[in-house]
């Protein structure tokens, strides 16, 4: 084993021990908080534990920087391509990259002292400016980081973490595994796609935002994680089962006769988000019942449905918002080609990605490879970020969701319409942006099925409306069966 693979092991050693170590330390001070005699203490007697592995992650971050610019791939391509690495951008690189790890760390600690830490007084508005100040400094300083790299990245960027019998590296499949346009270099082995850490991420996200709401409501934890341990394999299942019923729908031989086994090989990708959505919600909601109703569980004695419904169902937008930043390493998910002056503010490692689709540039005019990619750039094109679009309007309806009509008409909307108004959301979005896509990510039953999606919410919309107007002043047995005060749930969240 070779320098530079040295470095990629225990960089990537460095940042999940530091990571997973900082996390646990984290939860102990919880699990503990009633020996501590005041927040000052807490701070005291575990500031020696988190500091060490706030920095573990940032010299991980240096180590593979480090180990990239070493790597004999990067050297020869480096060479090939007569590039010179530039002083300033290695200090940028050198000087970020820690600072990002550092600031990232410190959003960590700082969000769950503000979420978790409740018995002590402390100045709740110093950490809270903590929180907004050390995510914003996340944001800045990793694409400040990225900048400094651009230049020297191979594009299209890699989208999987390869460990095989040549070591560990990061690559793009599509272009380096064994697909049908891929070189087999690195066919063998192990790899980890980043798609599949950006959906994982986005879903313990959710898990987490949604046990931490349903906490202050019900002053319990955990009153949703067997939800989620039925409600995210299901929406796997779901998004693939979508995936495979609209590439068969388009006219795709893929999965069809002997090739029917190609249904189970999720290795080689296909995950339809809206297929995923609403199968999650079904299976979640079903469990919800199940324990409830069925079971009679104690816990959930007093756990509305609907309420619960109304606080887990629009984090799903920031689940499937972070997928889409997955998509965005997979070259997925784009328009046609657009005049990129409109798209000037994106960072440089981001634009130089956007010439390519499913790790290859798409053939213009006779050209193909990198001709055509040159060609795109001389003319001033590259395809449209649609997964961009769709990674900030499925923000922007979380958040309109949450804030614009769950926290401010508050007792007034009426309980569980916020799930039509993610499905109106959701629908909207994509009847909108389905038409745009090339035709290599273009299904129609995709948009048929949005302008569905947008029926059926509102319909749900109007029933939830029928519920609290009609059915709650009219005493039918199934508001009686809703035992959450909902008074009490408005004081507990102010």
């Amino acid at each position: 084993m070779i320098v530079h693979e040295v470095l990629y092991y225990l960089g990537l050693i460095l940042i999940l021990g530091g990571f997973i170590t900082n996390i646990v330390f984290l939860y102990q001070i919880k699990k503990h908080e009633e020996k501590y005699d005041s927040f000052v203490s807490i701070i005291k007697k575990n500031l020696v534990k988190v500091i060490p592995s706030s920095c573990a992650f940032a010299v991980g971050i240096i180590l593979i920087t480090v180990a990239f610019y070493i790597d004999p791939y990067t050297v020869d391509y480096l060479k090939e391509t007569g590039i010179s690495v530039l002083w300033y951008d290695q200090l940028f690189v050198y000087l970020f990259g820690p600072l990002f790890a550092l600031a990232l760390m410190t959003f960590i600690n700082s969000l769950f002292i503000k979420l978790y830490i409740e018995k002590f007084e402390f100045p709740k508005k110093l950490i809270t400016l903590t929180v907004g100040i050390s995510l914003a400094l996340t944001i800045v300083f990793f694409f400040i980081y990225g900048e400094g790299n651009a230049k020297y990245l191979e594009y299209p960027l890699a989208n999987a973490i390869y460990i095989g019998s040549k070591g560990l590296k990061f690559v793009n499949i599509y272009v380096h595994g064994n697909g049908s346009h891929g070189t087999g270099l690195y066919g063998d082995g192990l790899a980890i796609y980043f798609y599949a850490i950006f959906i994982l991420f986005g879903a313990c996200l959710v898990l987490y935002v949604c046990d931490y709401k349903l906490y202050k409501l019900y002053g319990k934890h955990d009153l949703i994680t067997n939800t989620f341990l039925v409600g995210f394999p299901a929406g796997l299942i779901g998004a693939r089962i979508w995936f495979v019923v609209l590439s068969v729908s388009s006219g795709s031989n893929a999965f069809t006769g002997e090739n029917w086994v190609n249904i189970f090989d999720v290795r080689d990708g296909g995950l339809g988000i809206m297929g995923g959505a609403i199968l999650g919600i079904i299976a979640g909601v079903s469990q919800v019942l199940i324990v409830k109703y069925a079971m009679k569980k104690p816990d959930y004695k007093h756990f509305s449905l609907l309420t619960a419904v109304d606080i887990i169902v629009p984090c799903i937008l920031f689940a499937q918002a972070t997928g889409r930043l997955g998509n965005f390493f997979n070259n997925e998910v784009y328009g046609g080609l657009v005049d990129m002056s409109y798209w000037e503010f994106l960072p440089t490692w981001v634009k130089n990605n956007m010439y390519y689709q499913h790790g290859f540039a798409i053939p213009r005019d006779g050209l193909s490879g990198l001709d055509a990619v040159n060609f795109y750039k001389e003319s001033g094109q590259f395809y449209l970020p649609l997964f961009a679009v769709e990674f900030f309007t499925n923000l922007a309806g979380y958040f309109i969701l949450e804030y614009a009509v769950r926290r401010v008409l508050r007792k007034y909307h009426p309980d569980g319409s916020l799930l039509g108004g993610y499905l109106v959301w959701y629908g909207i979005t994509r009847a909108i942006l389905e038409p745009m896509r090339t035709n290599a990510d273009y299904y129609g039953a995709s948009e048929i099925t949005s302008y569905v999606m947008i029926g059926g919410g509102i319909l749900i919309i109007v029933l939830a409306i029928l519920n609290k107007y009609i059915v709650k002043r009219k005493g039918i047995w199934w508001y009686k069966n809703q035992t959450e005060n909902k008074e009490e749930v408005v004081k507990t969240e102010e």
